[in-house]
């Protein structure tokens, strides 16, 4: 005779897994980005190949530096004669006043003295905004990650012309592998009890990863199926995008 404190806990086993639902899923980034460049010119170096792991801030692609180099020695140069100009200008000005003051001068002389200054400023100021344009021009020349993750793809090539003035080329993709996503499509019955935030479980080939719902969607696909996301950390595992996985959720 089976006694009653193993019959109370099969039935309470019994109760967990039946409350607890399993769907078929598959693998997907966290985050998946084609990274470009707004500026035109020759690719100088790809610095990682497809499969390479990178950190954030690592160099990934540089254009040939000569162009913007070269741009911004000469903004510079202009920004600082236009300095000097103004700051001429605006000692030309203070000059004219001392003298208006004492009634040596018109006022139209003065007027004339205070539009030569508010142009010089204003040309000190365009050379200012050409500089700060050449500044972000070179920093744009280079492709640096922006997070830890995995180099997908380079669709680009060393001594390739990229024009990006109407559309950019696509340089770099990358993926966001850590954490990663376990993505199941539902009907209707699968939903309740389903909430972002409600602890799952992720299995992919026998191992298992705690996680937790992160979306589901709120209306069906064309096909009358809701999205379902967990999001969990793989740890050292390389796992990839596309792998067959079963997502365990007890709500």
């Amino acid at each position: 005779m089976m006694k009653p404190w193993i019959a109370s806990l099969g039935l309470a086993l019994l109760g967990s897994f039946a409350s607890a639902a399993d769907y078929p899923s598959v693998l997907a980034w966290s985050q998946r980005t084609t990274l470009s460049t707004p500026v035109s010119g020759v690719v100088e170096s790809v610095a990682v190949t497809a499969g390479q792991r990178v950190t954030a801030g690592q160099l990934l692609l540089s254009l040939d530096q000569r162009p913007f180099t070269t741009a911004l020695r000469y903004a510079s140069a202009q920004e600082h004669k236009h300095k000097l100009q103004r700051d001429e200008a605006e000692r030309e000005l203070q000059r004219t006043r001392e003298l208006y003051e004492r009634t040596v001068i018109s006022v139209h002389d003065l007027q004339v003295q205070e539009i030569a200054f508010a142009s010089a400023e204003a040309d000190y100021a365009s050379a200012r905004a050409s500089l700060d344009a050449a500044r972000l021009d070179l920093e744009h020349s280079r492709i640096e990650a922006p997070f830890s993750g995995l180099v997908l793809a380079t669709p680009v090539n060393a001594g390739e012309t990229v024009v990006n003035s109407q559309q950019a080329t696509p340089m770099i993709v990358m993926a966001n592998d850590r954490p990663m996503l376990a993505e199941a499509a539902l009907g209707a019955d699968g939903l309740p009890g389903l909430a972002a935030g409600v602890p799952a479980r992720v299995e992919v080939d026998h191992k298992r990863y705690a996680g937790k719902v992160l979306r589901v969607a709120g209306e069906a696909d064309a096909h009358g199926k809701y999205l379902l996301q967990v999001i969990f950390e793989p740890g050292d595992d390389a796992l990839r995008a596309g792998l067959p996985a079963r997502i365990e959720v007890t709500p």
